[in-house]
Parts: structure tokens; sequence; C-alpha cells
């Protein structure tokens, strides 16, 4: 593991409410112990730090004693054994150091001492002496037991996000074929009626094949992408249904160098057109938005034609699109498919963090 992987490792044990259970229990119990059990016994330090150390020792069992362990400075994820026992060492005395000596009254109090028994001789020690001896072998063990618990964590964590790129790729390649048997579909009544204008769409359809092929297969893309993509598609379409077909876009500049999971909005024009638009005689409208809130960037997709009814069935495309969205990490996606009057409304809300 390299030095610059540890903030997020630790930003990550910190953000588990295990975690904060185990600081909060332990000083608790330390506390009551301390101050309720043994209230007779002389003062080790001044009382906030009586009070305050059993907190931050625990913090720094948990946050600094397992680092040693697994600095590896390579792509290792834990340190041999002799190499993490030699890199624990110093390190551990250091942190425990810092933390006992910035105690207030660690070096000024009387109080009891401590006696370390060396063979046949003790030697006595003052109470900051005698945690530091006291804690250093268990930041050792705790450290090097907590480092193979993260090891293998991070080890579960690398396969399950392999697993699940795997599958939204496999999912974006299911997607590929399935527009193309839409789009070829509705092109083979337009052979007999107008053979030229079907010559037409399947030239765009091939095109529009070759990207979809290109664009598909990374997990990420531009939305200037997706946009291409999706006015190819509209094309094709609107050969087919002439002037059944009416699209109106309010896409701003900004958004197209912006890096989202591909194929997000082809599936929701896709819908609208097949279930919505395609099955009414005088065809229908589609409006295509995109907008942004401080915290997400809103894609919504909106139709007249066939109204949306309660029993409505979720096609491959859309189904598609939802496997996907619970691939990704959280903060997930979220898909919305409702009625506003005549419209037929797919929303598509992203969590989304805007630079300052």
């Amino acid at each position: 593991m390299h030095l610059g992987d540890f903030p997020a490792t630790t930003r990550t044990k910190f953000q588990s409410p295990a975690t904060w259970g185990v600081i909060l229990g332990y000083g608790t119990l330390w506390a009551l112990f301390r101050f309720g059990l043994f209230t007779g016994m002389p003062a080790m330090f001044s009382p906030a730090a009586e009070f305050l150390l059993p907190f931050l020792l625990v913090i720094g069992m948990l946050a600094l004693a397992p680092l040693p362990w697994l600095w590896t400075g390579d792509e290792r994820k834990q340190a041999p054994p002799l190499r993490g026992f030699l890199q624990s060492l110093p390190w551990n005395a250091l942190w425990l150091g810092i933390i006992i000596g910035l105690m207030p009254g660690a070096r000024t109090l009387g109080g009891p001492q401590v006696h370390l028994r060396l063979v046949a001789n003790s030697v006595p020690l003052s109470p900051g002496w005698g945690l530091f001896f006291l804690n250093c072998p268990l930041a050792l063990i705790l450290g090097w037991f907590l480092a193979g618990k993260e090891r293998a964590e991070a080890s579960e964590r690398e396969l399950r996000g392999l697993a699940d790129r795997s599958r939204a790729q496999a999912l974006q390649a299911q997607l590929n074929p399935h527009v193309l048997f839409n789009v070829l579909g509705g092109l083979t009544e337009l052979v007999h009626e107008d053979p030229d204008a079907a010559e037409e769409a399947l030239v765009g359809l091939v095109e529009m094949y070759r990207e979809l092929m290109r664009h598909g297969a990374s997990l990420r893309a531009p939305l200037a992408h997706e946009r291409s993509l999706v006015t190819r598609y509209l094309g094709i379409e609107a050969i087919r249904l002439g002037a059944r077909l009416q699209v109106r876009w309010q896409w701003p500049d900004w958004a197209d160098p912006l890096e989202v999971p591909p194929l997000l909005l082809l599936p929701l024009v896709e819908n609208a057109i097949k279930h919505g638009i395609a099955p009414q005689v005088e065809g229908g409208a589609i409006h295509i938005e995109l907008t942004r809130t401080p915290a997400s960037l809103l894609l919504r997709v909106a139709n007249t034609g066939q109204p949306l009814r309660a029993e409505y069935p979720t096609g491959t495309g859309l189904g598609n699109l939802k496997e996907r969205l619970v691939l990704l990490p959280a903060p997930r996606p979220t898909l919305r498919l409702e009625a506003e009057g005549e419209w037929t409304v797919a929303r598509l809300e992203l969590p989304w963090r805007w630079p300052v």
C-alpha cells in the first residue's frame, strides 16, 4: 500500500458506525471504572486528561497502529511480518509518546508509580511511562490484527468492484442489440412504403451502431457523446415517423464535457418513442432537458402520445438501466417514471459535486 492510500483508508474506517461505537464504548467504560469504582485512587493526570486520554488512545489504536503493517510502498496490501514489526516499533513509540506527553500533568503530578519488573528487579516509572510501556505491545498486536482485517476487506471490496464493473459492462453490451432490434423492427414497414427512406435510415443505423459500440465499451463518457448518440437515434426515428415525431432539446453547453456512466439517456428516449409516441396514430412530442441543482444533475425526458398506465411494464431498456444504476457506488442516481397531465416524464437524478 502506498502512503497516498492511507487518507482514504482511514476515512472509510471512520465512516463506519462500528468504529465510533468502539471508541465511545471503550472511553465510557474507562471513565466509569476510573471515576466510579476507583474514586479513592490518586489522580494520574489532570481530571480533563483522565477523561480524554482513553478516547485518544483507542482512536490511535484504530487509526494509527495498523499503518506500519499496511505500508509497503508498492501494490502489496500488507507488509511482511518482519518488516511490519520493525516499522511498528518506532511508529507506535512516536504517536503514543506524543499523546501521553501532551496530557496536562503527565510529567508534573507525583501520583502513584508503576513498577516495571526486569528479571529480579523492578523499576519505578511515572504514570506516563507506565501507560507508554503498557500500550506499546498492545498497539503492536492490535495493529497487526487490524491490518490483516483491513487487507481482507480491501481485497473483498476490490473483487466486488470488479464484479460490479463486469456486470455493468455486460448490461451495456446487452443494450446494444436491444436498440438495434428495436430500430430494425421499426424500419421493416418502411422498406415497402419508401425504399429510399429505408436506405437512408439503414445508413444512419450503421453509423449509430458504430458509435454505440464505442460509447458503450467504457464505464464513463462525456455527456456530449451521449447527446450525439441520441441525436443519431432520433434522426433514424424521424425518417420512420416523419411529422408524427416532434423533438425539442434543452441542453446547456456546460453539460457536454461532464463524464457520467454511458447509455443513461438513450434508454429513456427509446422507451418514450417505443411506448409513448409510436403506438399513437397522431404521434407525439418528446422534450429532452438537462438541468442542475447545487447537489445534482437532472436528466428529464418527457413525451406525449400513449399515456402512462398503472400496469405499465418495465421493458428491456428501462430494466437494464435500473440494474446498472444499482451497481453504481453510493450515492446512487434515482430514476422515476410518472405522469404529468398529458405528459409521461422520466426523471433521472445523478448526485453531483460541483466545483466551487
